[in-house]
């Protein structure tokens, strides 16, 4: 008499990084396509050997030193930028009140206004806007 074939379980749910893994993938759509981003994560992070709370430690300590890059960006950078163009400027011009910002916009200006004659020139239309 012939056996019949065992059907394999489906694949279980486990904890690995604090994370539910799967055995394989799940179905098409967004779960797919987070656990994929989150296999990403584990394997670049190398979180996927962690236990779950030494993955949540790290996390813990990398979230506040990222958080305080970026508010250092949006805080200090813009401020600092201006400092560098004033000593460009004074290495350059000699006058450290030279605005450098005008002399850019004039420059892109210019590129955006030989852009556009090209681009009216190629295309067989005038040149001039019309409202």
């Amino acid at each position: 008499m012939a056996r019949a074939r065992a059907i394999p379980p489906a694949p279980q749910p486990y904890r690995l990084g604090g994370i539910v893994r799967y055995d394989k993938q799940p179905p098409r759509g967004i779960r797919r396509y987070l656990w994929k981003k989150g296999v990403q994560i584990d394997a670049h992070l190398c979180f996927a050997m962690l236990e779950w709370w030494e993955a949540l430690l790290i996390a813990l300590m990398v979230l506040p030193v990222t958080l305080f890059f970026w508010y250092s960006c949006y805080a200090y950078f813009p401020g600092h930028i201006r400092y560098l163009s004033r000593r460009f400027a004074y290495y350059v011009y000699g006058d450290d009140s030279v605005d450098l910002v005008a002399g850019a916009r004039a420059y892109v200006a210019e590129w955006v206004n030989l852009a556009w004659l090209w681009l009216c020139r190629v295309l067989g239309t005038s040149p001039r806007l019309e409202l």
